[in-house]
């Protein structure tokens, strides 16, 4: 090789590394750019393609169950096809990288292994058998995990099919694993990102729900009434629930015996209403139900009727059958009524009807 033809390598190899620097620049500023798992994935693994030999990279995610999920593929839509849904056990990573070589935080399994049975693969059928020790084989894995800042295994960044059939060298070797830690910090990011998320719906459902039957609450109540005032043109009927001697079963069965019983009734309740209405514990063992509609006074009554007998039938619990019934009141009015005084109404009916379920023979707890 002449000197000339040896710096036209030299700088070939130069130009070469700095455009896999830039797309590793690129993979980075998505990184830090974006909190969507699957498009930063996507990313790493175009970005792995462009910038480290091999035409095919995927990435498989841990999920909450354990499983390894395939997040991204890039290469051919056969691929692509294949690969990605798929998913692969704990055990089956675990068989893999007892079996591989290590090649700095690398994982090379050579064709000579088999692989595990349950493992889903995807096969080349144009890449030749290589003749010489450097060469690549259609059997041959690399494969970078993707890891926690705790240590634990987060995802796992595999690649094939390289461009030149053979094994990856040093630059190549030092780039994939440059991939892997951007990928890890995406995983990360997503997962905090996720668990930050659930925690504010969690506080969100908390401040706007009944910790015992997970119906909504007063806040949630006057939230959906208010919205409701704002929207005239249509009716809004409010039904005041209250159970009978409801004290007796705290009396015979303890408190527990009384939780589960409202538990009961909520459930029973929510099977009843429709999606749109709105079904709230107003506290203690009263309940109320807002309805909407163009004439909610048929709606509001057969509504009624219908709790009224679920909630006569008896109630299981750890101490025994209970027994409740339910003294139920209901008013309606145009939209943008006020709502407090519609909820004085129907509690003003609801009381009427207590009255006369005093007046005959009690509920036996």
């Amino acid at each position: 090789m002449t000197d000339i033809e040896d710096l036209s390598t030299r700088l070939s190899d130069a130009l070469a590394q700095l455009e896999s620097l830039r797309t590793l620049q690129e993979v980075s500023r998505a990184v830090h750019a974006s909190l969507d798992l699957t498009a930063t994935m996507d990313a790493v693994v175009h970005g792995v393609t462009r910038a480290s030999g091999f035409e095919v990279a995927v990435i498989n995610v841990v999920q909450p169950d354990g499983d390894f999920l395939v997040v991204s593929a890039d290469g051919t839509e056969e691929i692509r096809r294949s690969l990605l849904g798929t998913r692969t056990t704990l055990a089956i990573w675990d068989e893999l990288f007892g079996k591989a070589e290590r090649w700095g935080s690398l994982f090379f399994i050579g064709h000579g292994h088999a692989m595990p049975d349950d493992m889903i693969t995807w096969t080349s059928g144009t890449l030749p058998v290589p003749d010489s020790p450097e060469g690549w084989h259609p059997d041959d894995m690399l494969l970078a995990p993707l890891t926690a800042p705790t240590g634990e295994l987060a995802g796992v960044l595999s690649v094939d099919l390289p461009l030149n059939g053979r094994l990856p060298g040093p630059v190549q070797r030092e780039m994939l694993e440059l991939f892997a830690q951007h990928a890890s910090i995406a995983v990360h990011h997503a997962r905090l990102h996720h668990e930050l998320a659930e925690s504010r719906a969690r506080l969100a459902h908390a401040a706007t729900h009944d910790p015992l039957t997970g119906l909504a609450n007063r806040a949630l109540l006057r939230s959906f009434t208010d919205e409701l005032a704002a929207c005239p043109g249509s009716q809004i009927g409010v039904m005041v629930i209250d159970l009978d001697d409801f004290k007796a079963v705290n009396d015979a069965g303890g408190h527990d015996a009384g939780d589960e019983v409202l538990r009961t009734v909520a459930d029973r309740m929510t099977h009843l209403v429709r999606p749109e209405d709105l079904l709230a514990r107003a506290g203690g063992d009263e309940f109320i139900v807002v309805l909407t509609g163009p004439e909610v006074g048929p709606l509001l009554r057969d509504t009624a009727d219908r709790i009224h007998h679920a909630l006569s039938e008896p109630i299981a619990t750890r101490s025994g059958p209970r027994k409740v019934g339910a003294s139920i009141g209901h008013a309606h009015a145009e939209t943008g009524t006020d709502f407090a005084q519609l909820a004085a109404a129907a509690d003003a009916d609801m009381y009427r009807t207590k009255q006369r379920h005093r007046a005959k023979r009690p509920w036996v707890a």
